[in-house]
Order: C-alpha cells, then sequence, then structure tokens
C-alpha cells in the first residue's frame, strides 16, 4: 500500500498536535480525497484552517493551503490536475501557511518580520 507523510504548520500544528505524520492509502487517492479524510481524522476546524474561501471577481472560491512535495498544489506547470492530482508512494504534503521572516525595502518603507516564541 502507498504511503505519504504530512507535515503540520501554524494553526493545523495546533490542532493535530503533532509535526507529521504518516498515512497509508489506497492507489489512486486524489489530493482533494485526502484531504477530506484528514479533515475527518481532526475535524472541521482542521478543514477550516486547511481551506481559504471568499469571492473573487464576484465568484466564490475554494483553495487549500497545502503544498505537495514542496511544490503549491495550485502551481498548475507542477500539478495540471490540481486537488485532482493522485498521490503517490513517498508523497509529502505540508499543511498549514507557510511563514517566513526577513527584511524587505518596498518603494522606501523598511518592513521587518520577526518570530516570536
Amino acid at each position: 500500500m502507498p504511503a505519504v507523510t504530512c507535515k503540520y504548520f501554524t494553526t493545523v500544528l495546533s490542532i493535530t498536535n503533532k509535526e507529521q505524520e504518516t498515512f497509508t492509502i489506497t492507489a489512486g487517492t486524489t489530493v482533494e480525497d485526502f484531504i477530506e479524510e484528514v479533515i475527518k481524522k481532526y475535524g472541521a476546524k482542521f478543514g477550516q484552517h486547511v481551506y481559504a474561501e471568499g469571492i473573487l471577481d464576484g465568484k466564490p472560491y475554494k483553495t487549500p493551503n497545502l503544498y505537495l512535495n514542496k511544490s503549491r498544489i495550485q502551481w498548475v506547470l507542477d500539478y495540471p490536475d490540481g486537488l485532482k492530482t493522485k498521490l503517490k508512494d513517498g508523497d509529502l504534503l505540508w499543511f498549514g501557511l507557510i511563514i517566513g521572516g526577513g527584511t524587505s525595502n518596498v518603494s522606501g518603507f523598511m518592513f521587518q518580520v520577526q518570530r516570536y516564541n
């Protein structure tokens, strides 16, 4: 049976109470199917933090905060099938917002992002 590993970041980490875990999946499982299985395991609050929802150009959208093998699932060049992409043995899924830090000088303003523990 194929197995995939999940890593959890930011708010989903506080729901799972673990940084990573491995799941055994059936052949042919899509990213979308797998997300729903993880939501069943951890509950609706997990789903609320995994999916971003809103209105874009007057139309509702729902998109996951998810990376598959270090690429956003929405990147069409990497995953033309998007959420319908079939998972493979050894795939790595990152759930949650990935937040970085550093400094940036934009239009003469200096911004600094700091991590607080």
